[in-house]
């Protein structure tokens, strides 16, 4: 019996996929077009676009330095630095041990000097200085000052931030004898740089003024000298501080040998050399023609340059032993203070002979030697002749 099933003719399979490929294809193809046709005219969007892509990428970066296995060993640092512990103390039993800092650090291994740290802060004094016609810092008022052993002009008037002159202007006595010095002398200190002068009669305070050359407005204007700007007046016997005065300098005299001059006198040869070992307490300015230089008492003082003693004996106006030599060539020496002297006037001296030993007699506050060069009448800093 012959089958009544027909069968249907076979097609091959429609893909639905690849039917709609072509079409979406070109959807994407167009919107990312788009994208890119809007992308490229906003610049904002580029930028942000931009950072994100530069964070991004730096992030990467790190993740993968943070693998690998660097030699850091290799790295050069810094080598040990040797420290100089000679000056170290300790305070106590239980003290820490202070690390003194050396004058210079060296490197052990090929002694290249570099900059060390330092274990602990010195802070220095950064009190302001006081300018011309202020207050000196920290002080409105006249104050006295008991003078300490070691002290002398410089070093007090450091104290106080003052000029050295300043402090021997508010003190006749010194003015006329700057080596007047004594322990436990008082003296006036001044909170400017300046003249304390006592008004006499006739005196204005234009006058005042033109006589220091200094400005009037600056005396009538100082709180402590109590005078109404409006209408100052001032009193026979006052005292006025002279905010950014000055004195003329009158350089005083001492008595030199004056008899003859030996006939074989010896001549210095012009190049001076140092009259004693020690340190600079008090260095050269109009008040102080010299050097001060500290040392102990027995301290052997050697003459400067070649010549003859014209000076030897206790001085009263302040020196107290002291040697004057004349070198024959215009110039002259002064050593003063001193404990002894081994020369008498009209002796004969060489240049580097010891003449005498240092001391702490006249008006002094500790041993030292007080040293001048007089060029004729001219007291000259030695400074500027000693090597």
């Amino acid at each position: 019996m012959q089958s009544s099933i027909t069968q249907k003719p076979t097609h091959p399979p429609v893909n639905e996929t690849s039917a709609i490929a072509p079409t979406a294809t070109t959807s994407v193809a167009t919107t990312l077009a788009q994208t890119l046709k809007n992308f490229s005219q906003n610049d904002g969007l580029k930028n942000q676009t931009l950072t994100h892509v530069t964070m991004l990428v730096v992030v990467l970066l790190v993740i993968g330095l943070s693998q690998l296995d660097l030699p850091w060993g290799a790295i050069n640092t810094i080598r040990p630095i040797k420290y100089n512990t000679a000056d170290s103390s300790q305070t106590g039993a239980t003290s820490e041990q202070l690390l003194s800092l050396p004058s210079e650090l060296h490197n052990i291994d090929d002694d290249v000097l570099v900059r060390g740290a330092v274990p602990r802060t010195i802070i220095p004094d950064r009190s302001p200085q006081a300018a011309p016609g202020q207050p000196a810092v920290g002080s409105s008022e006249i104050t006295v000052y008991s003078v300490q052993p070691g002290d002398n002009i410089s070093t007090i008037a450091v104290k106080f931030h003052l000029q050295p002159e300043t402090v021997i202007w508010a003190n006749p006595d010194l003015e006329y004898n700057p080596d007047v010095l004594s322990v436990g002398q008082q003296l006036t200190i001044l909170p400017v740089d300046g003249v304390y002068h006592q008004v006499g009669s006739g005196d204005t305070i234009e006058g005042i003024a033109a006589t220091f050359q200094t400005d009037p407005a600056l005396i009538i204007n100082l709180p402590l000298n109590e005078l109404d700007p409006d209408n100052p007046i001032i009193q026979v016997g006052q005292w006025l501080v002279v905010p950014g005065g000055s004195k003329p300098f009158k350089p005083r005299t001492v008595t030199a040998y004056s008899g003859p001059v030996p006939d074989d006198a010896s001549v210095g040869t012009g190049l001076f050399g140092w009259p004693a070992t020690g340190n600079i307490s008090q260095g050269f300015f109009g008040y102080h023609p010299g050097l001060d230089i500290a040392g102990w008492i027995g301290e052997p003082v050697l003459a400067a340059d070649s010549g003859y003693v014209i000076a030897a004996g206790w001085d009263a106006t302040g020196y107290g032993l002291h040697l004057v030599i004349d070198h024959g060539n215009g110039f002259q020496t002064l050593y003063a203070h001193l404990d002894s002297y081994s020369v008498e006037p009209g002796t004969n001296v060489s240049k580097g002979q010891q003449i005498g030993e240092m001391g702490n007699t006249g008006n002094s506050t500790g041993p030292h030697l007080h040293f001048e060069i007089r060029d004729g009448t001219v007291q000259r800093n030695p400074y500027g002749f000693l090597p």
